[in-house]
């Protein structure tokens, strides 16, 4: 079994927070993930990993509605990151 690789999630998030990637490169890791069979996420992973993962989903293509803002996209690493320091 494989689990998401968390420390490449986060990495490219920041980068994307940063200006440095694009929505598509994260989205895309996103799915590439999803078929590579990467998203088995760890037992008691905190809720915002799961969040985060789901957040990339949508296309950037898709109506606006369902595209995270970078201010919810940061809420959401700052969720985790917190998380992981209990």
């Amino acid at each position: 079994m494989t689990t998401f690789r968390l420390l490449d999630s986060e990495s490219l998030i920041k980068d994307f927070l940063a200006n440095k990637k694009s929505w598509d490169d994260v989205h895309n890791f996103v799915i590439e993930s999803g078929w590579k069979g990467e998203t088995d996420f760890p037992p008691g992973a905190p809720d915002a990993l799961s969040d985060l993962y789901f957040a990339f989903l949508a296309d950037s293509k898709d109506h606006s509605q369902f595209l995270r803002s970078k201010r919810e996209i940061q809420d959401l690493l700052d969720r985790l990151q917190d998380s992981s320091e209990h």
